[in-house]
């Protein structure tokens, strides 16, 4: 059941569901704020932490609500007029429409295919000069596998030694693929958090902090 609290002015639709969970999770969902909790959570308790974050909620909401509609796509931050054809897949973009023939009927899986077709020409564009600047810092080059994450932009697999990219990415500005490929690869050498790992980051990418920022207020759905 869809409940909304309001706080200056501003409404913030939220549903709270029961499940096993050891700990209560808060994530922005289908236009709404989803908390999943166990059934010893006071509501109240789970109505404080909300008000304690509601600023940073509501943003994330705000910018979900406004995300695009189903006849839009945003290919590297631009948003284009997005048509479907019944087809063999493949896609073009022309001037300020995106034409994709597809024989799926789930619009969002179809634009997810586009954004893994997407991030798939524009690495070999972005990687030689990450590659090249890594190796100076004795990193060698890793595989890259492409998935569309739900909570994350990418992760470095230690024993694998492998670096996964959100094909998410493909939505933004190209400049935030290229910061999290420093940033996966830089924990190729410091597996942590550490202020030795954002020395190295720094040396990759001396405004990291601005695009780490900038990525936050994205909301990936």
């Amino acid at each position: 059941m869809m409940n909304t609290v309001e706080k200056n002015g501003k409404v913030l639709p939220y549903q709270i569901i029961i499940k096993k969970n050891k700990n209560s999770y808060f994530r922005i969902r289908n236009n709404m704020l989803v908390v999943t909790t166990n059934r010893l959570t006071p509501k109240k308790t789970i109505l404080a932490y909300i008000d304690a974050k509601f600023d940073q909620f509501y943003h994330q909401y705000h910018i979900q609500s406004q995300s695009e509609q189903k006849d839009q796509i945003t290919l590297w931050g631009i948003t284009y007029a997005f048509k479907t054809i019944y087809g063999r897949f493949q896609y073009s973009i022309l001037n300020d429409q995106v034409i994709c023939h597809s024989t799926l009927d789930d619009i969002n899986q179809i634009k997810k295919r586009i954004y893994q077709s997407e991030m798939k020409k524009k690495l070999p564009i972005l990687l030689p000069d990450v590659i090249s600047k890594v190796e100076s810092h004795g990193i060698t080059e890793k595989p890259i596998r492409l998935k569309y994450l739900k909570s994350k932009y990418g992760s470095y697999h230690r024993k694998h030694m492998e670096i996964t990219l959100n094909t998410f990415l493909a939505k933004l500005d190209p400049i935030y693929t290229l910061y999290v490929l420093y940033h996966e690869y830089a924990h190729a050498k410091v597996f942590d958090h550490s202020k030795h790992f954002y020395n190295l980051l720094g040396e990759f990418m001396p405004k990291h902090k601005e695009y780490q920022k900038a990525l936050k207020t994205y909301v990936i759905s």
